[in-house]
């Protein structure tokens, strides 16, 4: 049937009834997704995939800090590793370093967070005091703790000697003492971290039922126990994991404070003196990419360990 029509005049009349337009073609969803996300992702990809794949290709060659030439050995880095005394004792030392400060930060942090939840005058004051050490530069800290206790200038010394004339004050900075002193600088500039992550958590808990335990007669003790410490779980876990990687990693106060010497050289320092000190590019990296997988077993051992535990308590 044809759709054109004839006027009075017998001639055709044009048809000015819009046509149907085709449908347009909407893109899935996960397209839009993706497009979104891709400068993420791009911007990942640049700044940490690629220089852990450099490293990883650096950690298999005998590259100069400061030469341009180098050459394949294989796995002759990791072999030596392995094999070099001082290397499991770094491993030791940065083990024991992590974990001593990261659970001295969570005690100290959660007594001084309970403390600065409470009301008292010029608690405003208080808070400010207790978080002004992670404020401070690390090269600040180092320098000035050292200042502290030097045995012979040192306000420590100082101190000593008013309190006992005459008597000598052991040496913080000796060997047999500094991997201590750096544990106590660590724990005194990184506690402030546990410490507002605990209070704003505190913040939150519902102030009527820990009212209502201490109607009922719960303790103190008590009510931390089974009331305040359930909901600083979530917190607690998640501080646990992000402090040891930090202090697992860290280098700047260790280095800044204590040097290179054996009692403190840890995985970091390591690497920083094959590279810097012994210009060994490749063994650096070596050492580098055993401390990225250390602490990659340690995390997924935490987390699926985690994930484990809140099953079962489901």
């Amino acid at each position: 049937m044809s759709l054109t029509r004839t006027t009075t005049t017998g001639a055709p009349a044009v048809n000015t009834e819009p046509r149907a337009s085709a449908p347009r073609r909407r893109m899935p969803g996960w397209f839009w997704g993706a497009l979104l996300l891709s400068p993420a992702f791009l911007l990942v990809l640049g700044v940490i995939a690629a220089p852990i794949a450099y490293l990883v290709r650096l950690s298999f060659t005998d590259a100069h800090a400061y030469l341009p030439k180098f050459s394949s050995v294989g796995f002759d880095n990791y072999a030596a590793l392995l094999r070099a005394p001082h290397f499991w004792d770094s491993v030791r030392t940065t083990v024991w370093y992590a974990g001593l400060t990261v659970g001295l930060q969570l005690v100290l942090g959660v007594l001084i967070a309970l403390m600065l939840h409470q009301r008292f005058r010029g608690r405003g004051v208080v808070r400010l005091v207790a978080l002004a050490p992670y404020m401070v530069p690390s090269i600040v800290v180092a320098l000035v703790w050292r200042w502290l206790l030097d045995p012979t200038t040192g306000a420590y010394s100082w101190a000593i000697d008013k309190v006992w004339p005459g008597s000598e004050p052991p040496n913080l900075l000796s060997p047999n003492l500094i991997f201590w002193s750096l544990i106590a600088v660590s724990v005194w500039m990184f506690t402030p971290f546990i410490v507002i992550s605990v209070l704003a958590r505190l913040q939150t808990i519902d102030p009527s039922v820990v009212e209502a335990a201490t109607v009922d007669g719960a303790g103190a003790w008590r009510r931390f126990w089974h009331i305040v410490l359930p909901e600083l779980k979530p917190v607690l876990y998640t501080l646990i994991l992000l402090r040891f990687m930090f202090m697992f990693t860290k280098f700047d106060v260790v280095y800044l404070f204590a040097g290179t010497g054996t009692e403190v050289r840890t995985l970091p320092v390591l690497t920083f003196q094959r590279i810097f000190g012994e210009a060994r590019l490749g063994s650096g990296a070596a050492v580098a990419m055993v401390l990225f997988v250390l602490l990659l077993i340690f995390t997924t051992v935490y987390l699926r360990t985690l994930y484990r535990e809140r099953e079962e308590t489901a």
